[in-house]
């Protein structure tokens, strides 16, 4: 399911941000038995300016979005309804 989603977002680039994968990946994935967190997280770019970045997250392992640079931090992150 991962790379289904991975791939497919891929190949629409315009309509397929990572957060559009991280929500699909969250409601395809997510159950009572295994919730999932969705984490929205901003970095500062060298021209001051602030790039943002989703992924969704089992525990510590990134699921859809990754791999993380280390400089993204973490500004909002909830668990899944499942």
């Amino acid at each position: 399911m991962i790379w289904a989603i991975e791939a497919t977002g891929r190949r629409l680039p315009g309509l397929s941000t990572c957060l559009v994968r991280a929500l699909v990946g969250e409601m395809r994935l997510s159950s009572p038995e295994r919730p999932l967190s969705l984490v929205i997280g901003v970095k500062r770019t060298l021209s001051g300016g602030l790039l943002s970045h989703a992924w969704l997250r089992d525990r510590e392992r990134v699921l859809i979005g990754g791999p993380l640079d280390d400089s993204m931090s973490p500004i909002v992150q909830w668990g899944s309804a499942a």
